[in-house]
């Protein structure tokens, strides 16, 4: 799949997520052109920025196609989120992902392997990470990155809950 040279944002466009944190680095770094997909209460701030397009809500083919096709993600949410599936769905597709290191996105981006972390609300490392993000080295290695099915994370909650460690480790 040929890529294109835009970075992506998905998801809901609120203050929680951090959408104020990419708006300001957009316009830090007018020659890179940004993507949103998403809708929301701050879609009047978008407006004004001449580097974002906004795509508006997508879901199926369109956006599957929208996530394959750019250079990388950005995940910056600004509010502890457990397993955030935008994440791993980015790198399912073989897209890396630029993320908060808040929560548990940390947990799902090997850094300097399948993307990067910056600090969480932070629009300078925001930037500069953005600037330097090596998309095509870290493409190659969100080929085949897999995450548990929902069985499987399941059961490892459980464990991690009812505390059995031999019982988990054996199954």
């Amino acid at each position: 799949m040929p890529r294109k040279d835009y970075v992506l944002y998905f998801g809901r466009y609120s203050a929680e997520k951090g959408l104020n944190t990419l708006i300001n680095a957009c316009k830090n770094l007018p020659s890179i052109e940004f993507i949103f997909a998403g809708k929301g209460p701050l879609e009047d701030k978008i407006k004004g920025v001449d580097n974002i397009r906004d795509v508006g809500f997508l879901t199926g083919d369109k956006l599957e196609l929208l996530i394959k096709e750019a250079k990388f993600s950005v995940y910056l949410s600004e509010w502890y989120e457990n397993c955030p599936f935008s994440v791993m769905e980015s790198q399912i597709l073989g897209t890396p992902v630029l993320g908060a290191n808040i929560g548990g996105i940390p947990e799902l981006i090997q850094v300097g392997k399948t993307g990067e972390l910056f600090e969480s609300g932070n629009v300078e490392d925001l930037t500069n990470k953005i600037k330097s993000f090596r998309a095509e080295e870290y493409r190659m290695n969100c080929q085949g990155n897999l995450f548990d099915d929902i069985d499987d994370y399941c059961r490892k909650l459980m464990c991690l809950y009812m505390g059995d460690e031999l019982q988990c480790q054996e199954s």
